[in-house]
């Protein structure tokens, strides 16, 4: 009978586990499928296992097993950010791992017994499980609620080893403090030091957190202050042109008297070519490039300068297409570094070389955006990535920036090193 109970105990505190295990994953990340029984089956995997390993009796083996199972279960059947997935799964262990050992202590507190002598009580052990389940259940939410609210999408590579070592150490503890004071203690140390560990992990979320907003208001600080100073230079040409079209406008009645004059004296195709040139010079009057978006035509017309400046020559191909859904922030990152790389490729070649593609357009439900430039023939790629060439503390971080501006509106980036360096976007507009 004591047998059948201790079965009946974990198949349903597994059960409870492997439910609150998915629902977490649900919630944290993306469902990879739409239908359930992939996920199901996957449970009733889960399960079967983790109560065949809990036969054996070896702490260390289940907490092994729940790591690797929720490193698996994530990365085949969920969506998420690689970076990110390791150190979820890590802080999601401790908490089922800090659940269960503050159950066996509640329990041993209770029944004033040992740590042991829960163990080796079927009955002890089916309250034991009772216990950690109400605990799982009650504690699921106010953690799920934690992690959304504190998403860590920009921790740097040394905090993110930092949480996976505090992690490993929390684990190394508790197992330590477990096997050694089991035999005669009811684990009131034990459960201090889960409840410090607790505590430790939930003020470090936070911690990061605040770090994590830091770093994100930096971004748009210095992505504000581009905008301010393209949209001084595009007022400043503004100004230049109309300056320019009044000098032209009070010059206009000479310039017809002089075209006149040169047909009265059968020069016409010197008047011909006068008359290009004043058409010319009205045609630079007006911005090059407009279009319904204020933000793409301020940082177009800014970029055009610069080229003007540095004599590269500029095709634009450009629709006017809708790209109100996506933020300002984000149009910033997204064509002022890219047109920022393409014109710094081109400055290192002479001037005769020089060249610039601009490419927007929509087909089907996504936008496309092209960017074509000469370049020296030098790329630089590591893992499959292209980095930057340029020197100083910032290297790449344009490119970083691109990237993770697309991946926002679940986009794509490719990378062509052919005659031209061509960099293609493709962003869904539905």
């Amino acid at each position: 009978m004591d047998k059948w109970i201790y079965v009946l105990d974990m198949a349903l505190s597994y059960g409870i586990t492997g439910y609150i295990m998915f629902r977490f994953m649900s919630e944290v990340y993306d469902r990879k499928y739409g239908e359930n029984f992939k996920y199901f089956i996957s449970f009733l995997v889960f399960v079967v296992a983790a109560i065949g390993l809990n036969i054996l009796g070896i702490p260390i083996f289940k907490i092994i097993f729940l790591l690797i199972s929720l490193c698996l279960i994530s990365y085949s059947l969920f969506i998420f950010d690689k970076k990110w997935m390791l150190i979820y799964d890590f802080v999601f262990a401790l908490y089922i791992i800090f659940s269960d050992v503050i159950s066996v202590v509640i329990v041993s507190l209770i029944m004033d017994t040992t740590i042991e002598g829960v163990e080796e009580s079927f009955n002890f052990l089916f309250l034991s499980g009772i216990c950690n389940q109400i605990i799982l259940l009650c504690g699921f939410y106010i953690f799920v609620s934690i992690f959304k609210k504190n998403e860590l999408n920009t921790l740097k590579i040394v905090q993110n080893i930092f949480l996976m070592l505090l992690a490993v150490f929390e684990i190394s503890v508790l197992y330590y403090f477990y096997i050694t004071i089991q035999q005669n203690s009811s684990g009131i140390a034990l459960a201090y030091i889960c409840f410090g560990f607790i505590g430790l992990d939930i003020y470090l979320v936070y911690l990061f957190e605040a770090i994590s907003k830091r770093y994100q208001l930096e971004r748009e600080m210095d992505l504000k202050e581009q905008q301010v100073i393209m949209q001084n230079t595009y007022y400043k040409s503004i100004e230049a042109q109309y300056d320019y079209s009044r000098r032209l406008i009070h010059d206009m009645k000479n310039h017809m008297q002089t075209v006149e004059e040169l047909y009265a004296n059968d020069n016409g195709d010197m008047a011909q070519s006068y008359a290009r040139t004043i058409y010319r010079k009205m045609d630079e009057l007006g911005s090059r490039f407009k279009c319904s978006n204020r933000f793409l035509t301020i940082i177009i017309n800014n970029k055009l300068i610069k080229c003007d400046e540095n004599d590269i020559n500029v095709t634009l191909k450009i629709e006017d297409v809708g790209i109100e859904f996506m933020d300002f922030f984000d149009v910033t990152t997204i064509f002022s570094n890219l047109l920022d790389n393409a014109i710094d490729a081109c400055l290192e070649l002479s001037v005769d070389e020089r060249h610039i593609e601009i490419k927007l357009f929509k087909f089907n439900d996504f936008i496309t955006i092209v960017v074509c430039n000469s370049y020296n023939g030098k790329i630089d790629y590591k893992n499959n990535e292209l980095k930057s060439t340029k020197e100083g503390e910032h290297m790449g971080v344009g490119l970083k920036n691109v990237k993770a501006a697309i991946e926002k509106y679940n986009g794509s980036i490719q990378y062509k090193a052919e005659e031209m360096f061509r960099v293609e976007i493709l962003i869904s507009s539905s």
